[in-house]
């Protein structure tokens, strides 16, 4: 455990499920001397090992939920300056080429991200760094939620193991598939399931020697989008530049997939034929694949509230996106920031406290991460050439790349919360509603 005080505020919060969004904000509340427990599903926090990019406004946001989530991040980082002879790209955040056609392997544009360009780890190894920073006597395992009831005073977990557990607010990070937004928007939870996104991936990390084989030094070495028609790749470092993190996107022409599960192995010809119109780059990493299981990718349908009462949703169980912006994970951690914010204020003390806090919570986070799903599905097509009004024109792709990531960048992380704060003490004077003229208003960037 690092440097934060014990708790001593009143208010007790429930955090359902122990990724990288619920542990961020444990982490926060903490810091903030709020009382938290963790109740995790599985027998112990658990992450995939796929890379995971973390996006400027992102990377600004984790010193403002705690400095020591920053450090943490920062001593597993992967950038480029960490493969010799590519220090002076330190703040791009990729570079992107043509992946078809006359064009293929020519680089359309190197896309900058100041100050800290791209910024990677292996998803595994950053929940585990936070985990470290999280008592043990907060943990909770083997807690799969059932249901959610709420009283007067407090919210009452049900588990699957048959215990119970009370706290004054509950916020649910429990993924995709969240059983608390269940309690949430009960009257629209079946149209409200995750939806297949049109698009399916193979993934696979691989070492850079090997990806050096594949594609080249500058390209292993190198973030790069590859951009094809109806088709694009991605490659970026982790682990210190030893192993590459590969992604291979194909648009489907089914609009539903088949069946229940999310990831399927399918014959090899299958991919070689799905990436047949790519050049050389493409087509020669495949034959270092290991396999061609196809990943579906899913996203969550805009739902009216993230919070009912003293309960609310963060991260994936509010606003699951599509990976072709690189911002699902920084959004559960900008949800993070303005929850700890106000969950953490002096003057958050009471129930009807509580609940103007998450009002304002989902009045600012709603707006903004709901438009990052919608932009997110949207670059796919994009960085597909097939977008009305850009295809593949090279000035149109480049305005579009430069405007569409400044507006997920440049955002005032400070204001976002402070807006927040401002929402949720006129609550509390007001005893009502947020008032039209602040419905949304934190977005008004867009």
């Amino acid at each position: 455990m690092g440097s934060t005080e014990a708790p001593t505020k009143r208010c007790n919060v429930a955090i359902v499920g122990g990724g990288i969004g619920g542990l961020a904000l444990a982490i926060g509340l903490l810091r903030r001397n709020v009382h938290v427990q963790i109740y995790e599903a599985a027998s112990s926090f658990e992450e995939i090992g796929l890379g995971l990019s973390i996006a400027p406004a992102a990377h600004r946001a984790m010193p403002l939920i705690d400095p020591e989530i920053r450090e943490a991040y920062d001593k597993l980082v992967t950038t480029h300056a960490d493969s010799p002879g590519y220090e002076h790209l330190r703040d791009t955040w990729f570079e992107i080429i043509w992946a078809t056609g006359n064009r293929n392997g020519e680089l359309l544009m190197d896309l900058k991200a100041p100050p800290s360009g791209q910024t990677s780890v292996r998803r595994a190894d950053f929940q585990d760094a936070l985990v470290h920073l999280v008592p043990n006597k907060i943990r909770h395992f083997g807690k799969r939620l059932e249901c959610l009831n709420e009283d007067d005073d407090r919210v009452t977990m049900s588990f699957k193991d048959g215990t119970t557990a009370t706290a004054d607010i509950v916020i649910g990070c429990d993924g995709i598939k969240s059983k608390v937004k269940e309690y949430i928007v009960p009257e629209m939870f079946e149209e409200a399931q995750p939806q297949y996104s049109g698009m399916y991936a193979y993934r696979s990390v691989l070492d850079m020697e090997t990806m050096i084989a594949a594609v080249g030094e500058r390209r292993a070495r190198v973030s790069t989008l590859y951009l094809g028609e109806g088709i694009y790749g991605i490659s970026y470092p982790i682990m210190r530049a030893e192993k590459v993190n590969v992604g291979l996107y194909k648009l489907d022409s089914k609009d539903r997939w088949d069946g229940d599960k999310w990831t399927v192995p399918v014959p090899r010809t299958k991919m070689l034929e799905d990436f047949a119109s790519t050049g050389e780059n493409i087509h020669t990493l495949m034959g270092y694949l290991k396999d061609s299981e196809q990943w579906a990718v899913f996203e969550h349908p805009p739902i009216s509230t993230y919070t009912r009462s003293r309960v609310a949703i963060l991260g994936d169980a509010a606003h699951a996106s599509t990976p072709h912006q690189g911002a699902g994970a920084g959004q559960a951690i900008e949800d993070a920031h303005v929850l700890a914010e106000l969950l953490g204020d002096p003057r958050v003390t009471e129930t009807a406290h509580f609940e103007a806090a998450l009002k304002a919570y989902d009045e600012v986070r709603r707006p903004r991460s709901q438009e990052v799903v919608a932009s997110s599905k949207e670059n796919a097509y994009v960085l597909c050439l097939c977008k009305d009004g850009v295809g593949d024109d090279e000035d149109k792709l480049k305005d579009t790349f430069s405007n569409r990531f400044r507006w997920l960048w440049d955002i005032d992380l400070v204001g976002q919360a402070e807006r927040a704060r401002e929402i949720m003490m006129q609550l509390v004077a007001e005893g009502g509603k947020p008032d039209e003229a602040s419905s949304g208003t934190s977005q008004s960037h867009l």
